[in-house]
């Protein structure tokens, strides 16, 4: 076979050529670090890389949001540490309240007290957090979560229900904010019983003696209930049913306490006879602002000198004292959900951070360059590189003109 003067430049060129990319090639891979510089490189590792990015860029985010969650749980704890210090001294100021020996001036003292506690209570549950938002406003981040409404004269919710919830894990959720109705609108004020159908006037009032026990026995949604009573036994003989029909009381009225915390009140005036009268007991939500509001104006404003303003005095302070109570309950509850929720979180950031450690290590072994082989690739292709450029000087030099002269 022939090979003629030019094939022989040519291949040398196409040889000095490529070793002198595969050379540049090793010197850039030495230059970044990284063994696949382009996805021709290597197209399977290339995939790998591109997949255990995208999971470290998404673990990179479930950490953000951990951090942004704990922010704000931590910051919701120490409102509501702050509330509860203020529904203690709250309670204390009621039983203090309650002691008849105090004067008037001493009540407005009282008083005074309840109004600088009635706005710490407002700052801390329109609380903002790190991104200027209302922290118990649900959705409605950007409004103030309670303001004072003039119509009512009353402290109103202006959020709504939501809860937001962030990712933290690949399949874990959590709830990073609580809203105000869920915290603090759940008071049971004092119950408004309301007896309609109620022929002749022959039942004056039922009221709650024992909320406890009511509302183990009876829910919200079985109200209004029917009464149906017999008083023509002594004692009268009641039936009590829920709305739905269901019964839940068959007995005589002097059992109705012990069995669901009721008392009813009865019309000696109305002839005896069997009738049937709906109750309803729903007591209307209220909030720990509304409570101590309420308190404040029954210390400056009732008369105790005043028989009846005196008994509407003692109601106050022990319908308080309940509410107070129900606010204390509810804000353990609620701290008790923060501390788990940080326990997850933290639980959340553990596994995320051995999740991150094992997804690098495995992006390195596809992605990073071994030093030592590239640098002994690199040493080898410069030898060969030198050694083509030598015997391409040798070479193009043999002639037969060189011969011949």
């Amino acid at each position: 076979m022939r090979i003629s003067t030019s094939q022989i430049f040519l291949s040398n060129l196409d040889n000095l050529n490529r070793n002198n990319a595969d050379l540049f090639k090793t010197q850039q891979q030495l230059s970044t670090g990284k063994k696949v510089l382009q996805p021709s490189d290597d197209p399977l590792a290339a995939a790998q890389i591109i997949k255990l990015k995208k999971e470290v860029a998404r673990n990179d985010q479930f950490q953000g949001n951990i951090d942004v969650s704990r922010r704000r749980l931590e910051l919701e704890e120490i409102a509501l540490e702050q509330l509860n210090n203020i529904n203690i001294r709250l309670r204390e100021i009621s039983i203090q309240g309650g002691n008849g020996i105090l004067s008037q001036a001493d009540r407005h003292s009282l008083a005074a007290e309840v109004d600088e506690m009635t706005q710490q209570m407002l700052g801390l549950m329109n609380t903002k957090d790190a991104q200027g938002e209302y922290l118990f406003a649900g959705f409605q981040g950007d409004a103030a979560a309670y303001a004072y409404d003039e119509a009512s004269q009353q402290y109103q919710y202006q959020g709504d229900s939501g809860q937001r919830y962030i990712q933290i894990g690949p399949d874990n959720r959590i709830a990073s904010t609580d809203s105000g109705e869920r915290l603090f609108e759940q008071v049971n004020g004092p119950a408004q019983t309301v007896v309609t159908n109620n022929p002749d006037g022959a039942v004056l009032g039922v009221d709650i003696i024992d909320r406890a026990l009511f509302e183990e026995a009876v829910a919200e949604a079985d109200l209004p209930l029917s009464f149906e009573v017999d008083t023509t036994t002594a004692p009268e003989a009641i039936v009590v049913k829920n709305q739905r029909g269901d019964e839940l009381f068959n007995n005589t009225a002097d059992q109705l306490d012990d069995m669901l915390g009721l008392s009813i009140d009865f019309n000696s005036a109305t002839p005896a006879g069997s009738y049937t009268v709906e109750v309803d007991l729903r007591a209307e939500k209220t909030n720990p602002l509304n409570v101590a509001l309420n308190l404040s104006q029954g210390l400056k404003n009732l008369d105790l000198t005043d028989p009846e303003q005196k008994k509407e005095y003692n109601t106050l302070i022990a319908d308080t004292l309940d509410m107070v109570q129900q606010s204390e309950e509810s804000n353990i509850r609620a701290r008790t959900s923060l501390g788990a929720r940080i326990n997850a979180l933290e639980q959340q950031e553990s596994v995320n951070t051995d999740y991150q450690l094992f997804t690098k290590e495995a992006l390195s072994s596809f992605e990073d360059l071994d030093y030592a082989e590239g640098l002994s690739r690199f040493a080898l292709q410069q030898t060969v590189l030198q050694a083509a450029y030598q015997s391409f000087s040798q070479i193009k030099d043999m002639s037969l003109f060189n011969y011949i002269r």
